[in-house]
């Protein structure tokens, strides 16, 4: 698929949680014409095909989930009007609201919902396509039309989250049966779902996409009646110039977002601290000083991650956590953090027998130098120079290589890199704990993966910590695998800018942050349940 094309309607000042005036949860919602929200390419809207968390937001639109949250990170019921549970917490059994409906007026049934999540277990999926059923799940059988039952292989704890029937989103039997490669599909005739909206239009490569309201929507018709993704250079430029409704900045100075602060027309919000960040990627497969703890330690110490904070982002922003998960989350253990420390990092360096060579460019052991290309993409160019300055003086020398995001995400999960800074987010959502598994079990392959880190332990506890359906079980679990992994450190994570959402109060004043995350993943403030109710809570 190439350019653009449309699809007609032929086819059958708060942190986090609401946001803005009234009663959140009642009353009458107004109904609103237009949003026009930020852009950018996040690929074929499919449930198979699109891009990371931004590609699943725009993905909810078209398709839906069993069960769904609202601002207060609630499960409500959604396609599945009520749910049981096994003693054994090994079977759940739903049953679907009646009369549901595709796109197409065909009917939605059970059959569908167990056709998806075996679809999907026979497809070859992107990792960018972040939302893919959990392995645990070893069994979806139709009962009848209304009953589907969920048989688990052990017990899961995020069986009602990432992965499980929070997140996974179902599609049409009668369109997908015929479809043999699901993540290479992009027929705009694919896209028939059950959901809120139908994509209108959509312009590859430029990231410009358009819903429109389902007015059949089994919930009620949306009270937004049409969602305009625009391709914008800055987002705060294009809020302020009037092309955005809404929009959203990754640590922005003090002196940026005050204007905005302090217009009255203008909304901000602050999303859960610890939701983004980037970090410093060792390649530990291609051995030598990558390969060595001792070297990654050094290198640690020599970058001042609260200066970070600071010159990037005038205090908006946490210094990254060598265990990953940040303070903010329920989950967060005290690990060993490496403060700033030149000398120490030279010391340690001297003494695992890493020698300076005349141009002050160390050696390991076995002679080779400590010269290494740095892979990066997007506007990370001022974070990569202090990062680069900041380890000269430890005598390691790295030159950037910058590519855009489809070279790089291949490069890295293909393990042709040697470091690398990668951005990540959603480490403060209910995914928090079990992230650590996506990023740190030697079994994924995610662009954010720790790349060619392998210890038996740290498979093992995350893979444990993926059943113990007791939270206090859970947490020691992962404080466990969290001082591991600060210790292994095949992975630091550099700095966590603070989130701030912005918004129109004339065009809509009911965003804001899922407490959570929108699929238990992804911090955002473009949760569809707002579009459809027009509120914070509830149906």
């Amino acid at each position: 698929m190439a350019g653009a094309w449309a699809l007609g309607a032929c086819t059958s000042e708060q942190t986090g949680g609401p946001a803005g005036g009234g009663d959140p949860g009642g009353g009458a919602a107004t109904q609103v014409d237009v949003l026009r929200l930020p852009g950018g390419d996040v690929g074929f809207p499919s449930p198979f095909t699109y891009s990371r968390g931004p590609g699943y937001v725009q993905a909810t639109m078209i398709y839906d989930t069993l069960v769904w949250k609202d601002s207060t990170g609630e499960l409500l019921p959604w396609l599945a009007e009520s749910w049981t549970e096994s003693d054994d917490a090994l079977t759940y059994t739903f049953t679907l609201r009646p009369n549901l409906r595709w796109h197409d007026g065909r009917p939605l049934t059970a059959r569908d919902v167990a056709f998806t999540f075996d679809y999907f277990n026979n497809q070859t999926i992107s990792p960018q396509v972040i939302i893919q059923p959990l392995s645990q799940i070893r069994e979806v059988v139709a009962v009848d039309d209304r009953t589907v039952e969920f048989r688990l292989a052990s017990t899961l704890a995020p069986f009602f989250q990432f992965g499980g029937v929070g997140s996974v989103l179902i599609v049409p039997q009668h369109i997908w049966s015929s479809v043999p490669d699901a993540g290479k599909a992009s027929d705009p005739a694919l896209l028939v779902g059950s959901g809120p909206y139908r994509l209108e239009s959509y312009s590859e490569g430029e990231g410009s996409y358009v819903y429109t309201a389902n007015e059949d929507y089994f919930l009620g018709a949306p009270v937004v009646k049409r969602l305009e993704y625009v391709d914008v250079n800055d987002e705060l430029t294009a809020l302020s110039a009037g092309e955005l409704d809404v929009g959203s900045e990754s640590g922005p100075l003090p002196t940026v977002l005050e204007p905005f602060r302090s217009n009255p027309d203008l909304t901000v919000i602050d999303a859960p601290t610890g939701n983004s960040g980037s970090g410093l990627f060792w390649n530990l497969a291609r051995g030598g000083a990558l390969a060595d703890p001792v070297f990654r330690r050094a290198c640690a110490r020599a970058i001042d991650r609260n200066d970070l904070v600071q010159r990037l982002h005038g205090g908006n922003a946490d210094p990254g956590n060598p265990g990953w998960i940040p303070r903010a989350n329920p989950f967060h253990a005290d690990v060993e953090q490496y403060p700033f420390d030149l000398d120490a990092a030279n010391q340690q360096l001297d003494q695992a027998g890493y020698r300076r060579g005349p141009d002050g460019v160390r050696q390991a052991p076995d002679g080779t130098p400590l010269r290494f290309s740095l892979l990066v993409t997007g506007g990370d160019s001022q974070l990569v120079e202090l990062v680069v300055a900041a380890l000269q003086p430890i005598g390691v020398e790295l030159t950037p290589q910058s590519l855009d995001k489809s070279a790089f995400n291949e490069r890295v999960i293909g393990g042709e890199s040697e470091m690398s800074i990668i951005s990540f987010g959603g480490m403060n959502t209910d995914h928090g704990p079990d992230y650590l598994l996506q990023v740190y079990s030697s079994k994924t392959k995610t662009t954010q993966h720790a790349q060619g880190y392998v210890n038996p332990e740290v498979d093992r506890l995350t893979a444990l910590q993926n059943t113990q359906i007791d939270r206090e079980q859970r947490m020691q679990t992962t404080a466990q695998l969290q001082r591991l992994i600060a210790d292994d450190l095949p992975l630091l994570p550099l700095v966590y800018p603070r989130t701030f959402g912005i918004y129109r109060t004339a065009a809509f004043d009911k965003w804001y942050y899922t407490d959570g995350g929108v699929g238990s993943t992804v911090p955002t403030t473009d949760n569809k349940h707002v579009f459809i109710t027009g509120k914070q809570t509830g149906l």
